[in-house]
């Protein structure tokens, strides 16, 4: 079922992704919905799962985008990981866990596309302090409404946890 959710959501974040594009060509720049996505599944404390999906969705905004292939894939892998193992030991669920995840994912997300390009390209990007700022921000307007609107939608938790077994 949690699979299914995350096809449908991709195909969700694909459609706005092109959508974005065709009518505001740099619109990808303030906002990243395969983030939202992303933060959305690891929250569920799979890290195997939530590395998969981070791969499968930063390849499929990498192969609609004109960055370098497998520079999505791999800082939004590197923001599944830590939501996922984050949520897999404490358990975070509601609203404001949501938001604070998913904050932290957008900064650390662009923070290793940053340090890529800069390693990678030899390249600054420029504005990038204003940049992150403004994504961080619109993308987590985006994403506590998504949130929200799930909530409304499925009348319960959208989130579900995966429990771990204690001890070793």
């Amino acid at each position: 079922m949690r699979w299914l959710r995350f096809i449908v959501g991709l195909l969700i974040a694909l459609t706005l992704h092109s959508l974005l594009d065709s009518f505001f060509p740099n619109a990808l720049a303030f906002f990243n919905p395969y983030v939202i996505l992303v933060v959305y599944y690891s929250m569920g404390g799979n890290v195997f799962g939530a590395i998969i999906a981070g791969v499968v969705a930063g390849l499929v905004q990498d192969s609609f985008s004109g960055a370098i292939f497998g520079l999505h894939a791999f800082s939004m892998t590197v923001c599944a990981y830590i939501v996922a193992y984050v949520n897999s030991r404490l358990e975070l669920r509601g609203t404001l866990a949501f938001g604070a995840c998913l904050g932290g994912a957008v900064i650390v997300n662009e923070l290793v596309i940053y340090i890529l390009v800069n390693i990678l390209l030899k390249q600054r990007i420029e504005m990038f302090e204003q940049g992150l700022l403004v994504k961080t921000i619109f993308t987590l307007l985006f994403g506590m409404l998504v949130y929200h609107l799930l909530t409304l939608f499925l009348r319960e938790e959208p989130i579900e946890a995966t429990k771990r077994p204690a001890g070793w």
